[in-house]
């Protein structure tokens, strides 16, 4: 009785929240849309670069007026200088600003992945708790009737209303999962924190089932990373301004020989450093990604598995070799297995999503200019 006032008490909170329920869709790239808009450090640093690329466009303009004065001039190589010298460095200054803002683009993004991934995993726990819930305790009542006829005891009879008591606990659980991944997401996104909707999608949330060899995503990444692209520009600007101040001939020429050569050379080491440091966050990533296609294998061997064995209990079950109790178990391993499989499909996701802007211009911010 108590099992069948809890499970009525259940499915009417269930049809109350769907009634409550947003009868809009979600999907992931809308998720990291919206955060991305509603971040408040991007929008921050946003106008930090706004502010220089009008500071590069302001001198542009001052250096294109001094272009006509330089014939007129008495120190022309000096003008000429400032005129070439100038925009370039205030270029290094966007580039850095630039590569910085979508670096942290991409981590907002990358959170806002990992939030709505949490949100599916709890959407598809509740859904086959749910399932599994209504399923054990048709064999609850099922076996209450076995009972009542002195087919079963009441031990076996407690085993049956113990399993499934625990799947409700577990159906419980994922519904405050899925309740608490919808915080933190709508938060993220800028929406009312108890926002529900309709329809999580995913249907763009499918791991590749291969992946490229390492040394196509180290090759990919040394050509895009933020800091690569940052030191070797920091590395151009110091060898044209040692350019043009050697043509000028210094008075301490020696002197400002050695500063600008040590200052070349320490932006060298600063473009290798980079470099070294892609190389190993690739390495360390690749490691990372062939672990998880490894584990969503497994998980997908052991799902099959699952399904197999709890095919082969029913078979059981119907011809009286087994208990209802044995099929439960089977029923629960299986439900269990399923959940253990989509997870690591989604786990996967992620670390190909996390390789891909990897290769791209990064997803970790360092120094922001």
């Amino acid at each position: 009785m108590l099992a069948a006032i809890l499970l009525v008490t259940l499915i009417l909170a269930s049809t109350t929240h769907i009634a409550q329920a947003a009868e809009d869709t979600l999907d992931i790239e809308k998720a990291a849309i919206s955060s991305i808009k509603n971040s408040q450090i991007l929008k921050t640093n946003g106008l930090r670069v706004e502010q220089m690329e009008r500071n590069y466009a302001n001198t542009k303009g001052q250096m294109s007026r001094l272009k006509g004065l330089i014939p007129f001039m008495p120190n022309s190589f000096e003008l000429v200088k400032t005129y070439v010298l100038t925009p370039k460095i205030f270029e290094n200054y966007l580039i850095q600003l630039n590569n910085g803002q979508a670096v942290l683009t991409n981590a907002v993004r990358l959170s806002a992945y990992n939030e709505y991934i949490t949100l599916l995993k709890a959407d598809y726990a509740l859904q086959t708790q749910s399932e599994l819930m209504n399923s054990l305790y048709e064999d609850f009542k099922k076996a209450r009737l076995q009972q009542e006829q002195g087919m079963i005891t009441e031990s076996q009879l407690r085993l049956a209303e113990i399993a499934y008591e625990q799947i409700r606990y577990n159906y419980l659980s994922a519904q405050n999962s899925k309740d608490s991944a919808y915080m933190a997401l709508n938060n993220m996104m800028g929406e009312d924190i108890s926002k529900q909707y309709a329809t999580l999608q995913d249907y763009n949330v499918i791991p590749a089932s291969e992946i490229q060899p390492p040394e196509e995503y180290m090759e990919q990444a040394l050509a895009n990373r933020a800091e690569v692209s940052n030191a070797q520009s920091t590395l151009d600007l110091l060898e044209e301004q040692y350019l043009y101040g050697s043509a000028e001939i210094p008075t301490d020429y020696e002197f400002y020989k050695q500063q600008q050569e040590y200052e070349i050379a320490n932006a060298q080491n600063n473009l290798e450093l980079a470099r070294i440091n892609v190389q190993q966050n690739i390495a360390e990533l690749y490691t990372g990604l062939e672990s998880s296609m490894e584990k969503m294998e497994a998980m997908g061997y052991l799902a099959q598995q699952a399904e197999q064995n709890y095919q082969a209990a029913q078979i059981q079950y119907e011809n009286t070799m087994i208990t209802f109790i044995e099929l439960n178990d089977a029923k629960m391993a299986k439900a269990q297995a399923d959940i253990n499989y989509k997870n690591a499909e989604l786990d996967t996701w992620v670390m190909q999503v996390m390789m891909d802007l990897a290769c791209g211009v990064g997803f970790q911010p360092t120094n922001m200019q």
